[in-house]
C-alpha cells in the first residue's frame, strides 16, 4: 500500500495523484489551497513549498463558507466576508485568495467588450465578458470569457447569465454590510 508524500499516513480508497507520487485527502485539501487547485504536475518539493507559505500565511480561518458561485467567488455570511479564490484561469495571473470584508466593496459591474470580425466569410458578433470588482484602495477582475467568442453562442449567453448573477450577488451582499 502507498503512503501519502507529505504526512506519510497510509492510503486507502481516496488520494490524490502528483508528479512524484500521491497525497491523501487532508493534505489535498492544504496543498490545492482548499481544492481550488490541481497539483497533478506538481513534484513533492513544489507541495511541500506551497504547504509551508500556507501555514505562514494562514489564510483567515475565520472565512466559512455560506453560499459560493462555481469557483470564482465565495461568500461568508456570518463574518461578512467575500473570497476570490483566483484561479489563473479567471484572473489571467497568478493570485493567492483574497479575502474582503463586505462593506469594502464599492462597485461589482459586468464588463462586455464587443467587436465585429469576418470568420468564415461571414460577419459575427463577437464578445468577451469579465466581472470587475471595485474594493476601496484595489480592483479584480473575474474573467469568464477571455477570448472573443460569437456572442450568439450558448457558451457565450450563459456566462453573461453567470456574470449577472455574480454582481446581483455582490451587491445582496454589500447591502447587508450596510444593516
Amino acid at each position: 500500500m502507498k503512503d501519502c508524500l507529505i504526512c506519510s499516513t497510509s492510503l486507502k480508497l481516496i488520494k490524490f495523484k502528483c508528479a512524484d507520487g500521491h497525497v491523501c485527502k487532508k493534505c489535498y485539501e492544504k496543498v490545492s489551497i482548499n481544492f481550488t487547485q490541481t497539483i497533478k504536475t506538481k513534484t513533492k518539493e513544489e507541495l511541500m513549498a506551497i504547504l509551508e507559505s500556507s501555514q505562514e500565511e494562514s489564510v483567515d480561518s475565520s472565512f466559512e463558507l455560506s453560499r459560493k458561485i462555481n469557483q470564482l467567488i465565495f461568500f461568508d455570511d456570518k463574518n461578512q466576508q467575500i473570497c476570490l479564490p483566483n484561479h489563473r484561469k479567471y484572473t489571467k495571473e497568478n493570485l493567492k485568495p483574497e479575502i474582503y470584508p463586505f462593506a469594502a466593496i464599492s462597485n461589482c459591474q459586468v464588463v462586455e467588450e464587443q467587436i465585429e470580425r469576418l470568420v468564415k466569410k461571414k460577419k459575427q458578433q463577437l464578445g468577451c465578458i469579465k466581472v470587475v470588482l471595485t474594493f476601496e484602495n484595489d480592483t479584480r477582475e473575474i474573467w469568464l470569457i477571455p477570448n472573443f467568442i460569437n456572442r450568439d453562442s450558448m457558451a457565450y449567453k450563459t456566462m453573461r447569465s453567470l456574470a449577472a448573477n455574480i454582481v446581483t450577488e455582490v451587491k445582496q451582499s454589500k447591502e447587508l454590510a450596510v444593516c
